[in-house]
This record gives structure tokens, sequence and C-alpha cells, in this order.
């Protein structure tokens, strides 16, 4: 893909994420779940780290540092960019848009055991069951700033 065209999907990438960010449900503190509570599982997290590395890390980066046509999706950029938001519009971001020119490529399970691993890589602790490939449950997480 070239330079040009990659930058055109990255702005419509941009402009999704605003969307979804819209569209988003607003979720009472009572029935939402934070990525504090350990929602993935050390295995699932080591899985995505595998199926980042083969499908993700060529424009994301090894060490998810993102570059000037791709986001970080780790440290401040990506909390930036996620706090307040659930994991439920990650997933959905990620597997109808990622990686680029091949969206739903890899499967509900694998988008899921990607994220756990971004979820590890940015500090959030594992748990004792595996996040989900299922949009309803993954809506109820949120990703947030340890308080």
């Amino acid at each position: 893909m070239s330079k040009p065209a990659r930058i055109v999907v990255v702005v419509a990438a941009s402009s999704l994420i605003a969307v979804l960010a819209v569209m988003a449900p607003s979720h009472g503190a009572d029935d939402a779940t934070s990525v504090w509570q350990g929602v993935y599982t050390k295995a699932q997290a080591e899985r995505g780290r595998a199926n980042y590395f083969a499908a993700c890390a060529s424009c994301h980066g090894t060490q998810l540092q993102g570059d000037t046509d791709a986001p970080d999706l780790a440290g401040n950029a990506f909390l930036r960019r996620w706090t307040d938001r659930s994991v439920g519009t990650l997933f959905t971001y990620t597997e109808s848009q990622m990686p680029v020119g091949r969206p739903r490529s890899l499967g509900a399970a694998s988008y899921a055991d990607v994220i756990a691993h971004i979820l590890a890589t940015n500090g959030f602790p594992d748990g004792q069951q595996e996040l989900p490939a299922n949009g309803s449950v993954l809506d109820k997480i949120m990703i947030d700033r340890k308080k």
C-alpha cells in the first residue's frame, strides 16, 4: 500500500473511532467492570502477543509504539484515545478495521487475544477468566486510568 493510501486509511480510521465513541453506550458505575479487575488471562495475552506479531506489528511496531501512520497501542497515547471507552468499542473497531485491507481476517477469538495482549502491555492486570469475544460482555468492561 502506498504512503498516500495509508494516510487516507488512517484518516478514515480516526473518523470511525470518533463515530464509535459517540455511538458507544453509556454505562452506569454499577454494571461496569474495569480493566483493573483482571479481565483476561496471562495465557490469552501470550496467544495475543503471537497474533499481534503476525498481523499487527508491521504497522504498530514491536513495542506497540505506532508510527506516523499507525497509532500507538501502548502508553499515554493509547490511554488518551481509549480511556473512558469500553473494551467492546476497542474490539469492534479492531475487528472491523484491522489489519488494514483485511478486516475480520483473524477471527473473533484472535481479536480478543490481541486485545488481551494490548491490555497486558499497558499494565492492566491479568485475571482468572479470558476476555470473551462477545461484544455485549466487552461493552461492560471500561478502560480507565488507575484511581
